[in-house]
């Protein structure tokens, strides 16, 4: 077998940070990366199943790897290897399936296969090689991101009805502290500036360590062991947020001004039904405690539309709900049964062709809170981190502030990583300018300058 690789991540921030981990150790063994479509022996898919367009999503690439290269050794991994191994064993352009639990071994079992042995008996070499094995060293950095992911824990133990993340991960598990600092180390060291929390259910973080602890007592330690600029929360439930982290999120905080606090639906009888652990005068609470802190933040949220027995009541009063509160965007999903959970033996169904014109209404809906949020910003000053180029506008650097606006900047003013005080200045076919004030950070570091 060449020793060269690709590999394609599908879903969430937490997969992007467990593929980066096993890009960084198969180069560390001497294999060589290559882009997708750049032809490689091997291929790696790290897929998704949250819906039920993320297994055709994860399908797809499978295919796509082996057009790409047909002679080409295809591994899929991930969430839906790990739910649904038959479905892609099953594929003709799929040659191994490892399940989340093997995916940390991949580097190991590639080596074996390479040396001539068997994916069967690459698997048991690689699983008592990894049992003997001292942790393995933080990743420093993501391949073409200007931010950086620490994954602090895996798996949740919550029982949503419409869920099978609990199938494909298994129960929470929490990262140490200590190696959450290590890994926030090695990433400031390799010149980020900012860094996202990231994992399956990260309010829960610390809850099943000894001796116990907390999200935010992890933010406070990551404040006061680092010099980091710039820290951002993943999703947190509403159960979960806490006047400690809202106050770190206040203007000029090191807490990004930024929450993304899951709804679902704005219906109790919904919520029970989705067995979800709060009602919507918690979200509302929540929503507001917020604003309150800090109007300038942006919260965003996630909403299902066309869950079994959500009547056209039920949808209206998540329409009314979402419409009322100060959101500045929406992850619209409209309700894919997976198999394994509950609901997808719930009756009450909801029509396609219903389930997507709720699904609109909520797109269009979030499509204006998202205008409204932006043009509320013209006039105001923000730290914002330097991501890369313009796509279409030669001229300008693409920002990301605190309160996540993406705002196009003079380019000749922007270093990738840096962080700079900018003035939102106006927005334009729905796009924000901005002026450089002032550098936000001289302790930056490792910048490339912008073309």
């Amino acid at each position: 077998m060449d020793r060269t690789f690709s590999i394609q991540t599908i879903g969430c921030k937490l997969n992007q940070f467990e593929s980066e981990r096993i890009r960084q150790d198969l180069v560390r063994g001497e294999w060589e990366y290559r882009r997708f479509d750049e032809g490689a022996a091997v291929y790696i898919i790290n897929s998704c199943t949250v819906t039920g367009r993320s297994d055709l999503r994860s399908r797809g690439a499978a295919r796509r790897a082996r057009r790409v290269a047909p002679d080409s050794f295809v591994v899929v991994t991930g969430c839906y290897a790990e739910t649904q191994p038959g479905r892609l064993a099953g594929m003709n352009e799929v040659d191994l399936v490892v399940g989340n639990a093997e995916k940390d071994r991949i580097p190991d079992i590639l080596e074996g296969i390479a040396s001539g042995r068997s994916p069967a008996e690459a698997r048991g070499l690689a699983a008592a090689r990894r049992d003997r094995e001292e942790p393995r060293p933080p990743i420093d950095g993501l391949l073409d991101h200007a931010r950086a992911f620490v994954k602090i824990q895996d798996g949740c133990n919550a029982s949503c009805s419409y869920c099978a993340v609990p199938l494909a991960r298994g129960a929470s598990r929490s990262v140490a502290p200590g190696d959450v600092l290590a890994q926030v180390a090695a990433l400031l060291s390799a010149g980020y500036r900012e860094i996202v929390l990231t994992g399956v259910h990260i309010g829960r973080y610390g809850a099943d360590l000894l001796p116990a602890t907390t999200l935010e007592r992890l933010v406070d330690l990551i404040f006061d062991e680092t010099p980091l600029p710039r820290l951002r929360l993943g999703s947190v439930e509403p159960t979960e947020v806490t006047p400690r982290l809202v106050a770190h999120a206040r203007d000029g905080g090191r807490l990004a001004a930024h929450f993304h606090i899951p709804l679902q639906s704005g219906d109790d009888a919904v919520l029970r039904a989705m067995n979800r652990p709060y009602r919507t005068d918690t979200f509302r609470e929540t929503i507001e405690l917020i604003a309150g802190e800090n109007p300038c933040a942006a919260i965003g949220t996630d909403v299902i539309a066309g869950f079994p027995g959500e009547t056209g009541e039920s949808f209206g009063r998540t329409l009314a709900l979402v419409r009322d509160l100060p959101l500045a965007y929406l992850h619209v999903f409209g309700y894919s049964p997976r198999p394994g959970t509950a609901a997808a033996a719930m009756g009450g169904r909801v029509s396609a062709v219903e389930k997507k014109r709720r699904s609109r209404a909520l797109i269009d809906l979030g499509a204006a809170k998202r205008r409204a949020f932006e043009e509320s910003q013209i006039g105001t000053e923000h730290l914002a981190l330097v991501e890369g180029l313009a796509r279409r506008e030669p001229r300008f650097a693409r920002a990301l502030t605190g309160n996540y606006c993406e705002v196009l900047v003079p380019r000749r003013a922007a270093a990738e990583r840096s962080l700079l005080r900018i003035r939102v200045a106006r927005r334009s076919n729905g796009i924000l300018y901005g002026d450089v004030a002032r550098r936000g950070d001289d302790r930056a570091t490792g910048e490339t300058e912008l073309g």
